[in-house]
């Protein structure tokens, strides 16, 4: 069974927390995960005036290619992450989400599992408004969308029942914590036992 985990990651926070994701997916026999960081929508002009970005961008781009529709339609389960703006998804990934009309118009992700994750600044700025922001667009393809269960002792400090997060600072100076990453690999895990479980009933 394939998982693809798309997401979008400024500084290599949410990265960081989608290799979390991606470790407890591939704890699960038969997972083949395979990861995308969808495109920058800010110019080159823009990101160059940020050492920092700059760097997290060029690093990124080599390890993560971005995402294609064929890869969505190929997945039995997809994990979506992004940082959190204003209490939403980011820009970069909701234009993403928006050239999968095609997509919608075939009726080609009815049916597969779905789920996701999120990084932002503070800790309360908004992490379960943008996690079940970005659930929307996936009921609208018919999705299966799973959140992590309350038996994840983790969640008592750190993640949601809706999906993992991590709180990064203003600036990304804060990688995801111990806790943060076990909510992640837990939601991962879970994602790739429901997927097996409906592989096989197919």
């Amino acid at each position: 069974m394939k998982i693809l985990i798309v997401f979008y990651s400024r500084y290599g926070n949410t990265a960081r927390l989608a290799e979390g994701v991606a470790n407890g997916a591939r704890s699960v026999e038969g997972a083949e995960v395979i990861m995308r960081k969808v495109n920058e929508t800010a110019p080159f002009q823009i990101i160059s005036r940020d050492e920092k970005w700059q760097r997290a961008h060029d690093e990124m781009a080599q390890k993560y290619p971005a995402p294609t529709m064929a890869e969505l339609e190929e997945a039995d389960a997809i994990i979506f992450g992004s940082p959190t703006r204003y209490g939403n998804m980011s820009a970069e990934l909701k234009l993403f989400l928006d050239t999968t009309g095609p997509l919608w118009v075939q009726g080609k992700l009815i049916g597969k599992v779905a789920a996701v994750f999120c990084t932002n600044s503070t800790a309360h700025s908004g992490k379960e408004s943008t996690l079940l922001s970005m659930m929307i667009p996936l009921f609208h393809h018919g999705m299966i969308v799973v959140g992590v269960p309350q038996n994840v002792p983790q969640t008592a400090v750190a993640g949601s029942y809706y999906g993992a997060t991590a709180t990064c600072g203003a600036a990304g100076e804060r990688p995801p914590m111990a806790d943060d990453l076990a909510v992640a690999e837990a939601q991962g895990r879970r994602v790739a036992e429901v997927t097996g479980q409906l592989f096989k009933g197919k």
